[in-house]
């Protein structure tokens, strides 16, 4: 038992400090610098935990982070799984050389963290720091940061049950540790105060969880309707006939939400970026205007070009190397439609229509008419629809584009708002008669939450796996939840209670002997061999 203890205690130091075997018999006490890098590792591990967690949270957003990258560097790729994978490898490292300082600690071993490791340890906070910040300073955007509270809101029960159980377990080595602290002459008290203080803490912390997945189980709205973003864009190249097809026939999409531009010629066609060279060929066919905008492009321009084959190869959402050669033909040969082609082929299928129209550039012929084209578009492409059955707005936060709605799903005024909208609102906006479709919601957790908040419809990329939802992936009444709170709250408290006990008393009966005890038996001994030298 020995040997397996003393090879457990060598492991130990090996990974934390790179010392063998004969660094762990010293038993010398940690310096004070030491002790402060075992500060820094903990703030460190922190810092990273937080970096994952934001990167975890924000992976709703990930195609749209890839777009922005891709339109800065020329090149698509796709960067969010980078960055993920990197956040949560920081996160390990730091979370081992924890582990192993805590580890350092129980076997009540001299913490010296090895170089190689103090680099690494700052090397991983400047990367996590830096991946926190460059949503914001590179693509001068913060609209991934919402999602952090989006999650906690939706996790919060979970996250405060699981600190519990922590804060619980931790009990055991707190109250054990209380005696070697005393023995130091560290203050005792103070270490027991801020667990409790802790402790208290998250016990009361459900007071502040506001989780619209927290209400009676009568009072659930009905499931929103699935708009296509963009067409089943994760499945077929977006914004192309085949894309519109495959969420209308296949996945059975309420209605179609893409987007709209105005050609060189004054007639809309479907297209969401201001440079082509992300979804089509522009690059071969034109190389001279590659970086021309969208707009500067007749319609017959834009016919020329391929909308399909870039899918196949970039690969943006892992699903092309499932299609069969049937499907990477027919892919290859979409081109971009134009919004008449595309009022035909959802009016066909009877389904609803959303899209954004963005205006031309200021040296556009049409700057000026571009949304009375849109209109009478509409009403020359769609049969037994007169212009007080349009509906178009103003988007929100945006002082140019507009959305445009036809066949809408009830005689409520629709608004539609990006993912960060507060739930509060959306309620407030029923209230008002006002129906909301959010954009864009691509994972169920996030679909579970607007689903509880009282949305009307979502435009989502992932409209072949949320239409299958029946239910919010969590529903909890206020009262169910009030007492599952209590219950781990009192059941924690009492092992928390005797578990100190149980230490405290442990404690007391194996009290070392005091110094005059101590004193008094040598005294003995040396007397006993004295007299057995005599003897002799």
């Amino acid at each position: 038992m020995t040997a397996f203890c003393g090879c457990c205690a060598s492991l130990v130091t090996g990974c934390y400090g790179c010392h063998g075997r004969h660094d762990v018999e010293k038993r010398e006490a940690t310096k004070l610098t030491e002790r402060l890098w075992f500060i820094f590792v903990l703030l460190v591990s922190f810092t990273s935990l937080a970096n994952m967690f934001f990167w975890l949270s924000a992976v709703n957003d990930s195609a749209d982070f890839n777009r922005d990258l891709a339109e800065m560097t020329g090149l698509w790729w796709r960067y969010y799984i980078f960055f993920m994978a990197l956040s949560c490898a920081l996160c390990g490292y730091a979370a081992l050389l924890l582990i192993f300082a805590f580890l350092h600690i129980a076997i009540g071993q001299q913490l010296q963290l090895h170089g190689v490791h103090k680099i690494g340890i700052i090397l991983d906070l400047t990367l996590s720091i830096a991946l926190l910040v460059f949503p914001c300073t590179v693509l001068g955007s913060s609209s991934l940061w919402h999602f952090v509270p989006q999650v906690l809101q939706f996790a919060g029960p979970f996250l405060h049950l699981v600190g519990v159980i922590i804060m619980t377990g931790l009990s055991w080595f707190v109250a054990g540790g209380m005696g070697t602290l005393q023995r130091k002459g560290l203050p005792v008290r103070d270490v027991a105060l801020w667990y409790f203080l802790a402790l208290l803490a998250l016990y009361i912390s459900p007071v502040f969880i506001r989780s619209p997945c927290l209400l009676k189980y009568e009072e659930l709205p009905p499931k929103p309707l699935v708009f296509a973003y963009r067409g089943a864009e994760q499945l077929a190249p977006e914004n192309t006939p085949v894309a519109f097809e495959l969420a209308l026939d296949v996945y059975h999409a309420h209605g179609i939400h893409t987007d709209v531009r105005i050609s060189y010629d004054g007639v809309p066609y479907i297209m969401r970026d201001e440079r082509l060279g992300r979804t089509t060929n522009v690059a071969d066919v034109f190389p001279e205007r590659y970086a021309d905008h969208s707009d500067s492009f007749t319609l017959t321009e834009l016919k020329q070009l391929n909308a399909g084959s870039w899918f196949i190869t970039c690969n943006p959402f892992g699903s092309a190397g499932k299609l069969t050669e049937t499907e990477m033909i027919r892919y290859r040969k979409q081109k971009i439609p134009t919004l008449a082609e595309m009022l035909l082929q959802v009016e066909e299928r009877n389904k609803t229509i959303l899209f954004d129209v963005r205006p031309p550039p200021d040296d556009h012929p049409f700057h000026e008419d571009w949304l009375n084209i849109t209109l009478q578009t509409i009403l020359d492409s769609v049969s037994g629809v007169a212009e007080d059955d349009v509906n178009f707005w103003q988007t929100p936060n945006n002082d140019t584009k507009y959305t445009f709605a036809i066949n809408t799903f009830d005689e409520r005024r629709l608004m539609t708002a990006y993912n960060d909208i507060p739930f509060f609102e959306i309620r407030s906006n029923a209230t008002l008669n006002v129906t909301t479709n959010v954009w864009t919601v691509n994972e169920d957790w996030l679909f579970s939450l607007f689903w509880c908040a009282g949305a009307t419809s979502i435009s989502t990329s992932s409209c072949q796996r949320l239409r299958t939802e029946d239910a919010p992936l969590w529903q909890l009444s206020p009262v169910h939840f009030l007492v599952m709170w209590i219950l781990f709250d009192v059941v924690s408290f009492v092992w928390v209670v005797i578990i100190f006990i149980i230490q405290i008393s442990s404690k007391s009966r194996t009290k070392p002997a005091r110094p005059q005890e101590s004193v008094r038996l040598t005294a003995v001994r040396e007397h006993v061999a004295r007299d057995a030298r005599t003897e002799l």
